[in-house]
């Protein structure tokens, strides 16, 4: 990863060993690596039918979200670090998602959710 630059590094395992794990926590303080096992994406959760539209928030938005609301980040319901979504879309503690869903009834509901 160091040659081309690059800072972030996904990679898709059957199984890892322990001392190969150990190694990975060693190099996170210095890139950005997610692991996913290859069963993890059989399906993908994105688009998948049940699955409402995420969009992560960026920094100003985020900031304009909490102002206009007159909110902090702990008021907002949360979504876990290691769930696929969050996961998919390399989220991090902190990072805020918008998720729009659709209803016969409502029409379009839009939610927001605090990565924890």
């Amino acid at each position: 990863m160091k040659l081309k630059n690059a800072r972030v590094g996904i990679f898709i395992i059957k199984k890892i060993s322990s001392s190969a794990l150990k190694i990975i926590k060693l190099f996170k303080d210095y890139f950005i690596i997610e692991l996913f096992y290859e069963y993890e994406l059989i399906l993908n959760a994105i688009k998948h039918y049940l699955v409402p539209e995420h969009e992560l928030l960026f920094f100003f938005e985020k900031k304009k979200l909490l102002d206009c609301y007159k909110i902090k980040e702990s008021q907002l319901p949360k979504i876990l670090i290691n769930d696929p979504v969050s996961r998919y879309y390399g989220a991090k503690k902190g990072d805020i998602f918008k998720i729009t869903r659709y209803s016969e009834t409502v029409g379009i509901y839009i939610t927001y959710r605090v990565c924890k």
